[in-house]
């Protein structure tokens, strides 16, 4: 039902979905995980609208992420998609209780009702207001003087459509150009990826989202074989933090992505989004997950010349 996020979109209503990615295409494999949606997210709904994705690389993450994101979307009134996989909502972790906060401020965003604004004179509520951040103050519903009407067509700040026989260029543009305004208010609101290990490693393992995990105890493996790697892992997904990941990456000396998909789905991402193509590949795309020795098996393939893509099959059928 992507149809329903460009619907918010337009009317510019805070939703959270949660994509749990299993094996697919259809139903797949239906108790096996995979990391295949990301490119699905990326474009559902039709035409172009903000949106926030995340991946979560661990359970606490899952716990996490949730408040976080339900926070940024009502502060840009945008959808935003938590990017999982079966791995993590099946999984089972022991973690510290105090690293989970039950007690997570709220921030509703620039709300009528809650930010102190009394009744427009004469109403005039312009829900739509084109704004320099993108951002239009909303209403509580039932807020007195504040009714608005909106559909999935386009409109004027107003809520007025201006499709079909009405349709207007210059608002159409405005409008549109003030929807996207707001994604240049999430990306300093978010944590750039960092380097974990030696900044001069042999080789540097990118990945996303629940590879976090197996990446690391790879490294630890590659150290004994006498390997110096590090990992660059990719929450946040949209916004990029493209400048700061190119910074890092830039000065690497051997790239390799590691993922749970036949098509190198985050590759693709990251070359379209910072021009940097990766030296080698892992994936793996049997709907089991990556041990680490398929990591390291790759690691030492692709450092000896032997291949480039290095693509690991579970020796135990479970």
């Amino acid at each position: 039902m992507s149809e329903a996020l460009g619907a918010a979109a337009m009317m510019e209503i805070p939703v959270v979905c949660i994509n749990v990615q299993r094996a697919g295409p259809a139903t797949g494999v239906p108790t096996k995980t995979e990391q295949g949606d990301l490119w699905q997210v990326l474009g559902a709904g039709q035409g172009d609208y903000p949106r926030i994705i995340v991946a979560p690389t661990n359970i606490v993450d899952c716990f996490t992420l949730v408040p976080t994101l339900f926070n940024l979307v009502d502060k840009f009134q945008c959808p935003g998609i938590i990017l999982s996989d079966l791995l993590l909502s099946e999984g089972r972790s022991s973690i510290d209780p105090d690293e989970l906060d039950f007690s997570v401020p709220i921030d509703r965003g620039d709300v009528i009702g809650l930010n102190g604004d009394g009744p427009p004179v004469n109403g005039g509520f312009k829900r739509y207001l084109v704004t320099d951040s993108g951002i239009s103050p909303r209403a509580l519903p039932g807020t007195p003087g504040y009714v608005h009407v909106v559909a999935t067509d386009e409109h004027d700040e107003d809520g007025v459509l201006i499709s079909d026989e009405f349709t207007d260029p210059h608002k159409r543009q405005a409008i549109h150009e003030k929807r996207m305004r707001k994604m240049d208010g999430v990306l300093p609101l978010l944590p750039a990826p960092e380097l974990h290990g030696a900044t001069d490693a042999q080789v540097t393992l990118v990945g996303w989202g629940s590879t976090e995990g197996v990446i690391r105890e790879a490294m630890q493996q590659l150290a004994g074989a006498g390997i110096v790697a590090s990992n660059l892992q990719v929450r946040w997904l949209v916004p990029l933090h493209a400048d700061a990941i190119v910074s890092i990456l830039s000065t690497c000396r051997k790239v390799v992505i590691v993922e749970n998909n036949y098509s190198g789905q985050f590759a693709r991402y990251l070359r379209s989004e910072t021009g940097i193509a990766a030296d080698g590949h892992i994936r793996k795309y049997d709907g089991e997950p990556f041990m680490p020795h398929h990591i390291v098996d790759g690691v030492k393939a692709i450092l000896a010349g032997s291949t480039k893509l290095y693509v690991p099959v579970h020796e135990i059928q479970v």
